[in-house]
């Protein structure tokens, strides 16, 4: 899948209780549920690294709410969730290829 630059940078950033919303520049809406998206977190524990299991670290988890998310350079999101878990960067690409149902975009 190949997107263009529009396509991968957001022209603005919400969330509320149940979902983080992104609006990309080429007018594309995108709405993730924060529980999935919290399950579905890309850092090396949540993914198995470290000779963890691949979802161990998120498998118990019933609900999450979203405190704060960051910019990482221009290219990502950093998100602070309410079990202060803070270490998954969500890159742009990868939110943009799941919400248009790239299903493996965080495996």
């Amino acid at each position: 899948m190949s997107l263009s630059q529009l396509a991968t940078m957001p022209k603005e950033i919400h969330f509320d209780d149940q979902n983080l919303t992104v609006l990309w520049k080429d007018g594309f809406l995108s709405k993730f549920d924060l529980l999935d998206l919290r399950k579905k977190c890309p850092c090396a524990t949540c993914r198995g690294g470290h000779g963890g299991k691949v979802g161990a670290a998120t498998g118990n988890i019933t609900s999450i709410r979203l405190l704060s998310w960051t910019k990482v350079g221009r290219y990502a999101i950093s998100i602070v969730w309410s079990d202060y878990h803070n270490t998954g960067i969500y890159s742009y690409d990868n939110l943009r290829a799941y919400s248009e149902g790239l299903e493996s975009a965080f495996d």
